[in-house]
């Protein structure tokens, strides 16, 4: 099974989350930047933050750009200084629109630790940690 990671962090939250994905699925977290490999992907993990109630535009942009031939499955994890938004519906609906169906979505209210000035040092909690890493071991069954 060939699985990517790509995220989109502006301020290190959803960095962390990816990186706690990467420990679970053996694969590296990478930047939204990054080309995906020359090989279909199996299940795409796809991470941002939310802003204004919506998706980082360069997270949009990039689920747009894919292509249903190369990526079969996406696993949306996404992070706010709020409680879930639209962001993840939104992200589902461009997926939905490439044809690329979205097996789950993880969501973590940050408390504002995103906002404008936070520190890009950021330490998940133990149940932030847990709670990541389940999502993860969940969507490997569901491709």
């Amino acid at each position: 099974m060939t699985i990517a990671i790509r995220y989109q962090s502006r301020n290190g939250n959803t960095e962390a989350f990816a990186e706690q994905i990467s420990a679970v699925v053996d694969a590296p977290a990478e930047k939204i930047d990054t080309p995906l490999p020359a090989d279909p992907v199996d299940v795409l993990f796809v991470g941002g933050g939310t802003y204004m109630l919506r998706p980082d535009k360069t997270l949009s942009a990039f689920i747009s750009g894919l292509d249903a031939a190369k990526v079969k499955h996406i696993a949306i994890f996404t992070t706010s200084g709020g409680p879930e938004t639209p962001a993840d519906k939104s992200l589902t609906k461009l997926a939905d629109k490439k044809g690329i169906p979205v097996i789950g979505h993880f969501h973590q209210m940050m408390g504002g630790k995103g906002m404008i000035g936070a520190k890009k040092d950021v330490t998940l909690k133990p149940d932030q940690v847990q709670a990541v890493k389940t999502f993860a071991q969940d969507m490997l069954t569901k491709n």
